[in-house]
This record gives structure tokens, sequence and C-alpha cells, in this order.
């Protein structure tokens, strides 16, 4: 361990040749349709939307573990102590999601309650002609509340005021920044512990039978993951034409893999008779 890290220092003294070559094992392996990488990476956009919302105590710790890994080597395989640590992670990424979705369904539902609750009080409290007089005239004539009424009434209130107000401008932007920053940091949290710790795959790639693979052989480590998220943000900056270059590309590479010398193979597929599967696709 000790002499490779010795040699790798060495070496980055002097231009060293980068092995741009093919894992044998690799050649003949099926590529990922365009249509199933697509659906795959929603369902990854998805739900870093909904971490982005998450306690900033979970951001700050999966960044502070993305740091501490940029120099680890070894990248996750089919079985061992990263391969648990990749189900962990993805427990607790789906976990928060789910608790964040589950949240935000709450929050509609009092919203659209207290909407509810608002327009019949309107319905039932618009009487007469309208005029003030007429009004409190009806008001002290009505019959007493009930507690249930109180208490809806009060439920209503209550809704009401926990609606977020309108912000001004300033405010929406400094909320969508916030968000924005939220949603970045947590894409270099998913998508660079994930893939690194759990052979290459995310919570999309493993529901859709994909994974991506070095194409020298080489494990895909947090580093080679963080460069491949990097090619994303290229990707963004090209107007979409990256990652459209998966439909025209012999390898069906789009820029983001371009960047980390990697491919999205389709596991469930058969490859070419003459091609050995990968170990990882073996064990899984």
């Amino acid at each position: 361990m000790l002499a490779d890290r010795v040699k790798t220092a060495r070496d980055r003294r002097w231009i060293t040749p980068e092995p741009l070559n093919v894992a044998p094992a690799l050649v003949g392996q099926p590529l990922a349709s365009p249509l199933r990488r697509a659906v795959a990476i929603s369902v990854d956009l998805g739900v870093i939307g909904l971490l982005s919302d998450v306690s900033g105590f979970w951001l700050l710790g999966g960044l502070a573990l993305v740091v501490l890994q940029l120099r680890s080597r070894r990248g996750g395989g089919s079985r061992g102590p990263r391969w648990v640590l990749g189900w962990i992670g993805a427990a607790l990424v789906l976990l928060l999601a789910f608790q964040q979705a589950q949240e935000q369904w709450q929050a509609w539902r009092r919203s659209h309650q207290a909407g509810s609750v608002t327009a019949q009080s309107a319905e039932s409290g618009d009487v007469g002609d309208g005029a003030d007089a007429a009004a409190a005239a009806s008001a002290a004539s009505a019959p007493p509340l009930t507690d249930a009424q109180r208490i809806a009434r009060l439920e209503a209130e209550l809704a009401q005021a926990r609606h977020p107000k309108s912000l001004h401008w300033k405010d929406k932007l400094g909320q969508l920044l916030d968000d924005l920053g939220a949603g970045l940091g947590w894409g270099i949290v998913y998508f660079s512990l994930l893939p690194a710790w759990w052979g290459g795959q995310t919570v999309g790639k493993k529901l859709f039978g994909l994974r991506v693979v070095e194409l020298t052989g080489k494990p895909m480590t947090v580093m080679r993951c963080l460069k491949r998220y990097g090619g994303y943000a290229a990707g963004v900056a090209t107007g979409g034409l990256g990652f459209f270059q998966v439909l025209w590309d012999p390898n069906r590479q789009g820029i983001q893999d371009k960047t980390a010398h990697t491919a999205v193979i389709d596991l469930r597929a058969p490859g070419r008779a003459e091609a050995a599967p990968p170990a990882d696709a073996q064990s899984s």
C-alpha cells in the first residue's frame, strides 16, 4: 500500500501515458439503452430533490465522507465492507427521502383542508345584501357555535397561519439559491459515495439493472465518481447536448462518461458470446 502511494507520487512528477484501453472482460457487454438510463437518472434526481430539504447536519456529514474518501483507491466490489456501506447508505438516503416526502404530503393536505374550510366559511357567511349592519345583526342573532364548530374554525385558522406567506422577490431568490446549493451538495454526496460503495450503481440504476463501469476495468472510486458528476455540470453547460450524445456515440457515452472514462452497461440484457461478464455482474 505504501509502495503504491510512493510510486504514484513519483509518477506525478512526469508526463505518463494514460491507460485508454478497454478491459477485455468489458468487450461485448450490453450497453444500457438511453431510455432506461433517462428513467434511472430521473429516479435519482427525484431522490435528490427530496433530500434538498433535509437538515443540513446530514448534508455536512455526507460531504465530510466524500472528502475523507477522495484519497481511497478502492471501489465498491460485489461483496465486502464497501458493498455493505453501499446498502446502508442507500437505505439511509431512501429513509430520509421518504420522511421528506411524507412531510410534504402532510403539508399539502393541511393546506388543502385549510382552503376548503375557508371557502365553506366564506360561503356560509355570505348572507343578506352584504351590508355591515345586516352582517352584524345576523351575527348577533346567530346561534352560538358548538364545540365541534369552534374546533374546526381554530384548526382552519391554525392551518392558515402555517401556510407560507408570499415572500419578497429577494427572499424568493435567496430561498431558490439555498435550495439549489443544497441540491448540488446532495448531488455530490449521492453520485460520489453510492456508486463507489455500491459497485457502480445508484438507487435508480439498481432498480433498472444498470451499472457504471470504468472502461479499463478499474474500480469505481469516489474520485472517479466525482469526475463523472462533474460531467453532469458540463452537460448542463452545453445546453443538454452532452447528454444527448448517448444517442449517437458508439459506446453510448454521454459527456459525463467521457469525462470519467466510463460506460453504462445493462446487467439484464445478454452480451456477446465471446464476452466474459465483469466480476461484479457475475455475483449480482
